[in-house]
C-alpha cells in the first residue's frame, strides 16, 4: 500500500493537458474527468464551434517534448531511477503537453523494471485508466514485471490479464505471449509453456519474431510452437 500511495503522490501534478488552449475554456471541457466519453465530448464541442486545428509548429513541439521525455524516462529506468523518471511526466504536463501511449508505456517499463511494481501499477492505473487506452505492449510490461520475481508472481499477472479483458476490452496479444513464454523459459517451465503456446494457437493470435525468440534456446518448446501453428494462415516458417 505504501508503495502504491507514493506512486500516486508522485503523479499528482500530472493531470489531462489539451494542446489547444482555446478548448479547455469550453463548458464540457471544465466538467471533463477524462474518461473516454467526456473527451469525445470536448472534441465535438470544439468541432461544433469551428475550433482553429493546431498549427504544424505546435504539433511539432509536442512530438518533440514526447519524444524527449520518453528518451530521459528510459534513461532514467536503466540507472536505476524510477522515482526521477515518473517525475519526467509532471515536466512534460508543465510543457503543456499530454503523455501519448509510447510515454506512458516506457515509465511503467522504468518502474516494473526496477522490481518497484506497486509503483508501476499506480502510474499504468493513473495514466492509462484516465488519459490513455492501453494496448498490448502495455500490459506486456506488467506482465514481464510480476514475472521477473523469484518465483514468478502467477497469481497476479493472472489479475493483470483478467483486467485487459474485462475492462479494457482487448485480449492478450503476441507481446503478451511472448512475455509469458520468456517466464517459462527462464524459469524451466515447460508445461505451462506447453500450455501458453496452446492457448495463444486456440485464440488465433500469431507467433511473431518475439515468440519465436522467446522459446529459441528450448527445442520441445520450438517443435511445440510450430506443430501447434503447422498449416496455420502461414505460420509454417519457423526458425530451427
Amino acid at each position: 500500500m505504501a508503495g502504491t500511495m507514493a506512486g500516486r503522490s508522485l503523479l499528482k501534478n500530472l493531470r489531462p493537458i489539451c494542446t489547444c488552449q482555446r478548448l479547455q475554456q469550453l463548458p464540457s471541457w471544465r466538467h471533463c474527468r477524462t474518461a473516454g466519453a467526456r473527451r469525445a465530448q470536448c472534441t465535438q464541442a470544439a468541432a461544433d464551434q469551428e475550433m482553429p486545428s493546431v498549427s504544424p509548429a505546435e504539433l511539432e513541439r509536442v512530438s518533440q517534448v514526447r519524444i524527449e521525455t520518453t528518451r530521459r524516462i528510459r534513461d532514467l529506468g536503466r540507472k536505476g531511477r524510477p522515482k526521477e523518471a515518473t517525475l519526467q511526466l509532471a515536466e512534460m504536463a508543465r510543457l503543456g503537453v499530454q503523455p501519448d501511449s509510447i510515454s506512458a508505456t516506457a515509465l511503467v517499463h522504468a518502474c516494473a523494471s526496477n522490481n518497484k511494481m506497486d509503483m508501476a501499477l499506480s502510474v499504468f492505473d493513473e495514466l492509462f485508466g484516465e488519459l490513455l487506452q492501453p494496448d498490448d505492449v502495455a500490459f506486456s510490461v506488467l506482465v514481464r514485471g510480476f514475472g521477473g520475481s523469484e518465483p514468478p508472481q502467477w497469481a497476479a499477472i493472472s489479475t493483470v490479464l483478467a483486467r485487459m479483458q474485462s475492462q479494457y476490452g482487448l485480449k492478450p496479444g503476441s507481446a503478451v505471449y511472448a512475455s509469458l513464454l520468456n517466464i517459462c523459459v527462464r524459469t524451466k517451465d515447460d508445461e505451462r509453456a506447453f500450455e501458453i503456446i496452446d492457448r495463444m494457437a486456440r485464440t488465433g493470435v500469431q507467433p511473431d519474431s518475439f515468440v519465436q525468440e522467446a522459446v529459441k534456446s528450448r527445442k520441445a518448446l520450438r517443435t511445440h510452437l510450430r506443430r501447434s501453428y503447422q498449416g496455420v494462415g502461414g505460420s509454417d516458417d519457423f526458425d530451427e
